[in-house]
């Protein structure tokens, strides 16, 4: 069984949970005897990381790292066209990016079954205003909406998919699973504080997380702070500093960048909680990372994390800056027992997204 994914970002790219759930997954396909190939960028790749423009072998996977600097479309595509030939299937893991809609009707008139992730971006305010993409999902509706199985990590992006793309679009709905890293030890910490990873940029709502902190009582009486970890995007990290100012949480929020690896892990294990109280989002990775450290998470409504309530492994609510102070003031007042029982059930349900307990369910996709 051959395995053709075409991808703008894989491992170690740095941008997005995607680069690294693809890699998660590839492995895991790999142990189980598919031959995964995939045709990608240099994009977001520290340099020295990876030999642009060759074949490399990363953990059994064959993958080709196209060089951004020159005619990287090109690439891209005349490598995916000759890795067609030996592929019975060819997954796309983007919906918009350049080299998609060339490499889907490759596929389809070489007769190759089509997976198609596109990955949250049929979903939240994506194509509003936008004339250029309403046209390419009708040429995707019209040329593979019946055609390609499309990959849904959620059953919210399942109904926007389905939206789009047609009532009787074919779609399978499987989350996004990762390789479980290690729990790690709850240092003590000088200041405890809650914690935001991810993209600072607008949709993540960020802006109604401080105001609700600035509504909360208990948090701005306390020594509690938050920090948030991830690159600054479209000035938004301005917008939420003259928001920290004008509400006087100087001091009680704090800005850590991009930050990767074992550290990033001891943050989400040192933490009280963390945060996603997204628009919208098609899944959110950072949530199983938390779950991953024993440390529980408060969602929005607007992400498909409701079985936090259901597993009493955190708050799922709508991110107005009432519900959030409300929910930061009942984390606040947790007994130390309902607390620690709050954490076992974290780490229990991140074990239920462990990629190599659930890949056979790609692979009947596949």
């Amino acid at each position: 069984m051959n395995l053709l994914i075409s991808t703008t970002l894989f491992y170690p790219s740095r941008l997005g949970g995607p680069a690294n759930t693809l890699y998660w997954l590839s492995k895991a396909l790999v142990k189980v005897g598919v031959q995964v190939t995939v045709v990608t960028t240099d994009s977001h790749i520290e340099p020295g990381k990876v030999v642009p423009d060759k074949w490399s072998d990363v953990d059994g996977i064959r993958v080709r790292y196209c060089s951004a600097k020159v005619a990287m479309l090109l690439k891209e595509l005349r490598h995916t066209r000759r890795e067609m030939k030996s592929s019975e299937t060819v997954m796309l893991c983007d919906m918009f990016q350049r080299q998609v809609l060339p490499v889907a009707f490759m596929a389809k008139w070489r007769k190759r079954k089509i997976i198609w992730s596109p990955r949250g971006e049929l979903m939240g305010p994506a194509l509003a205003g936008s004339r250029m993409k309403r046209w390419y999902i009708a040429v995707v509706r019209r040329c593979f909406g019946s055609y390609a199985t499309f990959h849904a990590t959620s059953e919210e992006e399942k109904d926007a998919i389905k939206k789009y793309i047609g009532a009787d679009a074919k779609v399978v709905v499987i989350p996004n699973y990762i390789e479980l890293p290690a729990q790690l030890e709850r240092e003590s910490v000088e200041k405890p504080y809650f914690l935001y990873v991810g993209r600072v940029t607008p949709i993540k709502a960020l802006d109604r997380l401080v105001m609700g902190l600035s509504q909360s009582r208990l948090f701005k009486e306390s020594g509690y702070s938050l920090r948030i970890a991830g690159p600054n995007q479209n000035n938004y990290q301005e917008e939420l500093e003259r928001l920290i100012k004008e509400n006087g949480l100087q001091g009680k929020v704090v800005f850590l960048g991009n930050v990767f690896g074992k550290e990033k892990f001891q943050l989400y294990a040192n933490a009280r909680f963390s945060c996603l109280l997204s628009h919208s989002e098609n899944f959110g990775n950072v949530v199983i990372e938390a779950l991953s450290q024993g440390t529980p998470v408060i969602a929005s409504q607007g992400t498909p994390w409701q079985v936090l309530d259901e597993t009493h492994s955190g708050y799922w609510i709508d991110n107005s800056p009432e519900s959030i102070s409300k929910c930061i003031d009942s984390a606040l007042s947790l007994s130390e027992d309902a607390y620690a029982e709050m954490r076992c059930n974290a780490r229990q349900l991140a074990n239920s997204f462990d990629v190599t307990q659930n890949v056979g369910k790609w692979v009947e996709v596949i």
